[in-house]
């Protein structure tokens, strides 16, 4: 027999908690919180401009459009990778305006017009991704479908060149059809919950801040079904946490006719010729997060809203990094640094810290005058061209500062990806630590702890 539960309009809020009672396994507390957070709608909407635009780029051969202006981002993204073909916009280009269906919701599927304690009801922590039955947290997810219309218009010098490009692309982009395509893409958590998660897991947190990071990490991994990462987010230039969806369905029409014009006057020549497509893409969506755990969530973070209407549309990553590289060392961690025009290196040193047996391995090694890189191997790719980084810098791991053998020529966005050997950092935690010497070892008492006890026995010593 179900237990109804009253709740009044005051215990409803932006996060909402209510107790959930029923279906509880034994060895869990029969009393769970049910938080629900609304990430942020403007990560989907860039996530679908950056997937749409290398998608319709992909579709000509390399080098053939001179640019391409995604109409509503920042006045000033072309310029992070400055160029001459950004200053004199030549042809072919391309211009692409995006616009939201703000009333699809799949037939009423995506439907949000009841109260939020109705989702959590319709949410059930079974359902989570993320699972610690030790510690009764469990973190799931809900998606929406995004719909958004997209009007791809190509200029061209001469009348020629648009009768052989409007051909093409009948061709190419299968005009008249739809397509079905996937994609990866990272999902951005609310850092309330992440906070929260790390608090309750036992990690050390201090001004909004996980201290020891790559543990945090192993943690998360640990019980989730979806891998979590750690990378800069475009939108506010700050690390904050991921997962990696994968294999999410993708739907572009293009059943429109493609369009054309008869060019501008120019005295007595015609030019500027224009090709316009009309698209329809459908993806998925993060809509909301319903967060379990044995306390309500109190430490909500304070969200900045983004001062200005433009959006910065390069947040999304359409390559897959590989999982294990080319010693067979598993994937560790992945993040991202914006480095600017200019730059001869960029520092590492936030992600070695922390008191965890990687960075044991790497103060062992540098006492015993061993260079670290026997077993962690450090993998850049670029942003703009996805290519991997080989002999292009070095690291000086007493500083953790990466090298580049050359200035950098331009803004871009390295994507930095760690692999390292667990088995040497393992055996070598164990032969640190002497885990083999003893069956049951107490740490040691912090010097906080033995003065406060020596206040209150002053003839202890």
């Amino acid at each position: 027999m179900s237990n109804r539960i009253s709740l009044s309009p005051k215990e409803i809020s932006r996060y909402v908690a209510v107790q959930r009672n029923h279906d509880i396994p034994e060895g869990i507390t029969k009393k769970l919180y049910s938080n629900l957070a609304v990430p942020s709608y403007v990560h989907g909407y860039s996530l679908a401009i950056q997937y749409f635009t290398n998608w319709f780029e992909s579709k000509f051969e390399p080098g053939y459009l001179k640019s391409v202006y995604i109409d509503g981002k920042h006045v000033l993204d072309d310029y992070k990778k400055f160029s001459l073909n950004v200053v004199k916009g030549q042809n072919p280009r391309a211009r692409i305006e995006p616009k939201v269906d703000y009333e699809f919701d799949r037939e009423q599927v995506d439907w949000y017009g009841a109260p939020p304690n109705v989702y959590i009801r319709r949410s059930h922590y079974n359902q989570s991704f993320f699972k610690d039955y030790d510690r009764s947290v469990f973190l799931s997810l809900t998606a929406r479908a995004l719909r958004m219309t997209f009007n791809c218009r190509i200029r061209v010098n001469t009348r020629a060149m648009q009768q052989d490009l409007f051909n093409r692309m009948e061709m190419n982009f299968r005009i008249g059809a739809t397509h079905l395509e996937t994609m990866n893409a990272d999902f951005h958590i609310p850092k309330a919950i992440m906070l929260d998660l790390a608090k309750k897991a036992g990690f050390e947190v201090a001004n909004d801040n996980v201290i020891d990071v790559i543990s945090f990490l192993a943690y998360l991994n640990k019980h989730s079904d979806i891998p979590f990462l750690f990378k800069i987010r475009a939108i506010n230039q700050r690390p904050e946490y991921f997962i990696r969806m994968k294999g999410l369905p993708v739907h572009i029409n293009t059943v429109e006719k493609l369009q054309i014009d008869d060019g501008e006057k120019d005295g007595k020549l015609d030019t500027n010729f224009h090709v316009e497509m009309n698209a329809v893409m459908t993806i998925p969506i993060p809509h909301f997060y319903v967060y379990y755990s044995q306390e309500e969530l109190t430490d909500l973070v304070k969200v900045k809203d983004w001062e200005n209407d433009m959006v910065a549309v390069y947040s999304f990553n359409m390559e897959d990094i590989p999982r294990v590289d080319k010693n067979g060392w598993n994937q560790a961690a992945i993040t991202e640094y914006m480095i600017d025009k200019g730059d001869t290196e960029m520092d590492l040193s936030s992600i070695f810290q922390g008191d965890n047996p990687l960075t044991r391995a790497i103060n062992h090694d540098l006492t015993q005058g061993i260079s670290p890189s026997h077993f962690i191997n450090i993998v850049l790719y670029r942003e703009e061209d996805k290519a991997q980084w080989e002999n292009k810098f070095t690291i000086d791991w007493k500083t953790k500062i990466v090298k580049f053998t050359y200035p950098e020529g331009q803004n871009d966005v390295i994507r930095i990806v760690m692999y390292y050997d667990r088995e040497y950092i393992n055996n070598l935690d164990i032969q640190l630590r002497k885990y083999n010497e003893t069956r049951i070892k107490g740490e040691a008492v912090s010097d906080s702890l033995v003065r406060a006890d020596k206040d209150i026995h002053p003839d202890k010593k």
